[in-house]
């Protein structure tokens, strides 16, 4: 029977990769985003601001975030929409919102899903109220 050393794997040690940690921490910004984490947010959020990183370029990551976090959110609304609406709905549930209250495309207002998915006003696409 052999003894051979057994070394424990290092979790603290940074992998080696292209990417520089402005990069890495955009990138966990966004996945804090994406999985609803508050705390890592505020980590990732103050690691880029001790980095120098300007709020524009953490909004610009946000927004990427919640476009691709969005899109579920968006396939599942408009499955709901098809199954339990014959044909009404719209992007704020079929009530408050832009076509369904003779408004123009993107005069929603602040009821609109639109904004929370990072989207402009009326910008929701075909399977929205705010864009009949």
């Amino acid at each position: 029977m052999s003894t051979q050393p057994q070394t424990e794997p290092q979790t603290d040690a940074p992998a080696e990769s292209g990417l520089n940690e402005t990069t890495m921490n955009l990138i966990a910004l966004g996945a804090a985003i994406g999985a609803n984490a508050e705390r890592a947010f505020r980590a990732h959020q103050a690691r880029l601001e001790a980095l120098g990183v300007s709020k524009d370029d953490m909004i610009q990551a946000v927004n990427m975030a919640l476009r691709v976090k969005g899109d579920p959110h968006q396939m599942m609304l408009a499955l709901a929409e098809s199954t339990l609406t014959e044909g009404g709905g719209g992007c704020c549930g079929g009530g408050g919102c832009c076509e369904t209250e003779g408004k123009e495309k993107g005069d929603c207002g602040d009821d609109c899903a639109c904004e929370a998915e990072g989207k402009a006003k009326g910008d929701c696409g075909d399977d929205c109220g705010c864009a009949k």
